[in-house]
Formats: C-alpha cells, structure tokens, sequence
C-alpha cells in the first residue's frame, strides 16, 4: 500500500488527486475490472512450472543461510542454462552469485501476478537475504499484453510484497530491459522504465538500476546480444545471450557488490564491455558534503524557481557560486559578473561523473525547467578510477555528454546548450589526466562542434602559460579555479550570450 499510495502521489496533481478521492464511491460501485498484474496467480497447471515452484521451496528450506535472492522470468530464469555458445550463464551465475549463496527466484513466462503468487506460497519463507534483484515486467508489456500502466503497479506490487515478507532485505530493481519485439512494446517499457526511475530513484532501502544503454550500438538495439534470432525457429531479440548476459551481470555487479557489503566479484576495471559513464547511478564517492541533502536542495528549488540559466557539472561546477548553497566557494565575484541579476540554478555536484548527472536528470532535477541556456561541465572525474568506478575512455566519456544533452534537450528542446571542453587539471603538460583530457576534448569538439544546438566551449588554453602549465594562481589545486580562473570562464560564457 506504501508503493500504490506513492505512486498516486507521483502522477495525480493535487487537484486531480482530490478529484480522485471524491470519485472513489462512484468508482467502487462501477465494479472496475482488478489489474491482472496485481492480482496473484498461479501457473500450477503447467507440469514446468509446477516442479520449479517445489524444487525452490526445497532449495528455500535447505539454504536458510541465502544471502542473495534473483527475482523473475526467463531472463533470470535462464542463469540455471549451460548450453553454449549461446546459452551458457551457467558459469556466469557460479562467478557472481553462487559465493553470495543465492537462490534463483526466476520462471520461464512469468508477470507480476505470478511473483506475487510465489511470494505468498513459501518461496522466501524463512529467509533473511541482504539483497534481492528483481527483474520482471517484461512479459507484462509482451506476452500478456498490459499496458504501462497496469505493468507499473505489478512491479509496484512486487516491491511491496518483497518488503513485506522480507523487512529487512535491500531491493535492487532493474529496468525492464530492451527488446525488439515491437514499437508498441518498445514504448510501454519506456514508459516504465520512466516511472520507476521517478518513483523508486531516491529510496533507502530500494536502488533503481537502468542498464538498458548496455544492449544499443549506434543508437540501435544491438540484436547480436540476444539468442532469439539464432534460434532454429528465430524469434525477435527478447533473451539476452551468453554475452548479453555476462554484460548484464557484469552492469549491476558494482552496484550490487556495494548493496551487499562485499567486493566486487569481477574488478571494476576488466568490465570493460559496457560503458559505466552511460548507466544512470547515484552518489559513487563520500565528499565533503551531503549529496544527498544537495538533490533534495535542488529539487526543492526546482519548484520555485524559473531560472534562465542552469549549471550542470562536478565539483568545478559546484565551487563557483548560486544556489543552493555551497561550500567552499571560490567564484563569488565572477559569478557576480556573469550572472548578475540573473536567476541561475548550480546543479554541480562534488565528484560527479556522467553516470551521476544521469541519474540525477532522470529523478527530476530538470523537470519542468526552460532555462534559455544550459551550460554543461562535466567528466574530468571519469577518468579517475576509484574503488567504487572504473576510469571511463575518452569515446565513453564523449557518449556519456551525449546521453546528458539528449536527456536536457528531450526536456526543454528550446533551451541552448553551452558545453564545456573538459578544462586542464595536472600543473604541467605531462600530469597524467593531461593526454586522455585533449583526446576527450578532440572528440567533442568532432562531435559537438557543428551542432546548430550546442555551442562548444574550450577554454584550455587560456587557463595555461604558453609552456603548458597549469598557474597556481587560476587553479590553486591544479584542479579546482580560483576566482580568477572562473573569470575566465566567465568572460567566455558571455561571448556565447549569457548576459546579466
């Protein structure tokens, strides 16, 4: 009921959701058909599915010990194969999940309706995992064919039964991932995939994962990643193969290693088949700050203010100046002098990565805004490597800023973007960011810098002495500018149109 009540809240105004409640009576006497992805049933009938539901309530009674949990269909259902070349995750499952003593929790064919059956019938009786995957939908949209809207509160249904029976067990829920089923299919997953990023993106005992940008290519689905159209009777991408699924395990692995309090099964920098800077996530590294504290700043700012610019980036960003408020700020009489009177949003955040403006973008901090510009500075930070993220390539990098101006742009397509070449860091030319930050800025600049959308700002060399290095005096850390290294930002943000 916790999920239901806010998932009203998420959609209906509250003029809209007063006229809801007032309808109730009407509603309950016009005998409304249940949601079928609501409403729990059971597939007993099928001999298959029968004798699974029996081999998990002995594997449940035998391992009270489980410590990890997979809930949902074929796709998590398949970890139990080991047919290659395409189907082999059985080797897949004994390297990620098989030491954190899990359980697989996933049946061929089922929705919502039948997890939510399974849960009331034993299959986590007794157990007190740390973690549960759940990743289900899928069928809902497909084979059942519901709508968006009735998948929403399946999933929502399953999430509140899993912290029923399982109070104390973290969730991390995934996306339903992409196929090439159908358009129509297409858009509903969209549209769920929307919903649960909005409504489960900021839960302490619930993280969100969309890992869909692992199966595109070029802006296209990737169907060698999945074995349907290899099949003797080929069918659309829907399954992910051996690979899919390796870089499906391999996606979810740094987030679920931290939710478990363990080390990541496979290191963070031999995962290489997917690109980290395009997957949306939360906080990566402690600060000095609370980033947490800071989204809700923004978001609460988002509601009364209409700014005309708004500042996305790290903590080059964050430093400068405006609100909300931070701390240390270098920029106070720069900011002045481009922004003057101006009403200006700062969404940088200390130690961001592409990943985390993602995420954040993706929890509404853009959402119903129209800046007339929106300057954009980020990525410096993927390409440190830290215990918690791999360090990102230049060309993931330059995908990642891409997937930011197209998430700006689907959100207020009149506002111009002012995009940041990644500014020097490192006092002489040979520090070791220096090469990997010009080969990043030379392929934004191949990318970005004819788009009539999106001007293209580098200031790099005015930050540096004719010899290459970095002046104490513009950028006291070698990183982070002083005053007078934001006065240069400043000046350049003016020659592209900004004025106070």
């Amino acid at each position: 009921m916790q999920n239901l009540t806010h998932r009203a809240s998420r959609i209906l105004r509250p003029a809209t959701l007063l006229a809801a409640l007032l309808a109730l009576p009407v509603i309950a006497s016009a005998q409304v058909q249940p949601n079928p992805a609501t409403a729990p049933a059971d597939r007993l009938s099928e001999s298959l599915w029968s004798d699974r539901h029996n081999s998990v309530l002995e594997a449940v009674h035998t391992h009270p010990d489980t410590q990890l949990l997979l809930i949902g269909d074929s796709i998590t259902n398949n970890y139990d194969k080991a047919h290659p070349p395409d189907e082999d995750f059985q080797p897949l499952w004994k390297q990620f999940y098989e030491p954190r003593h899990a359980i697989n929790l996933g049946f061929s064919g089922d929705t919502t309706a039948n997890v939510l059956w399974r849960l009331d019938h034993g299959e986590v009786e007794g157990l007190h995992p740390k973690v549960t995957v759940v990743l289900i939908g899928t069928n809902n949209t497909g084979l059942a064919k519901q709508t968006a809207e009735q998948t929403e509160a399946g999933i929502d249904a399953v999430i509140g039964s899993i912290e029923r029976h399982l109070p104390e067990t973290k969730i991390l829920l995934l996306n339903i991932l992409p196929s090439g089923v159908s358009d129509s299919k297409t858009q509903r997953d969209q549209a769920v995939n929307r919903y649960l990023a909005t409504c489960y993106g900021d839960n302490p005992r619930i993280t969100y994962l969309d890992i869909s940008s692992i199966f595109f290519a070029h802006g296209a689905l990737n169907s060698a990643l999945f074995y349907d159209p290899r099949l003797p009777h080929p069918g659309s991408p829907l399954h992910p193969d051996t690979n899919g699924q390796r870089m499906v395990a391999e996606a979810i692995e740094p987030t679920l290693a931290k939710l478990m309090g363990d080390a990541p099964q496979h290191t963070l920098d031999s995962m290489t088949d997917i690109d980290t800077a395009l997957i949306p996530v939360d906080r990566l590294e402690q600060d000095s700050y609370d980033w947490y504290a800071r989204h809700h700043a923004v978001l609460d700012l988002q509601k009364r203010l209409q700014p005309q610019v708004v500042l996305l980036g790290d903590s080059i960003t964050h430093f400068w100046g405006g609100l909300p408020a931070g701390s240390p700020v270098h920029g106070s009489s720069s900011w002045q002098y481009v922004f003057g009177n101006l009403q200006v949003l700062n969404m940088g955040f200390g130690w961001d990565r592409t990943q985390n403006v993602l995420w954040r973008l993706r929890q509404g901090e853009f959402d119903g805004l129209h800046p007339k510009w929106a300057v954009l500075a980020i990525g410096t930070n993927n390409l440190a490597a830290t215990s918690h993220a791999r360090a990102s390539t230049p060309q993931e990098i330059v995908e990642g800023i891409s997937a930011i101006c197209q998430e700006i742009t689907q959100r207020s397509p009149q506002t111009h973007i002012i995009l940041m070449a990644i500014f020097p860091r490192g006092p002489n030319p040979d520090s070791p960011f220096r090469a990997k930050i010009q080969q990043t800025n030379q392929l934004l600049k191949q990318r970005f810098g004819t788009d009539p959308s999106i001007s293209y700002l580098d200031i790099g060399d005015q930050l540096l002495t004719p010899d290459g290095k970095l002046p104490p005096s513009l950028m006291p850390d070698a990183l982070h500018p002083s005053d007078a290294g934001y006065l240069i930002w400043a000046d350049a943000l003016i020659k592209a149109g900004i004025r106070p």
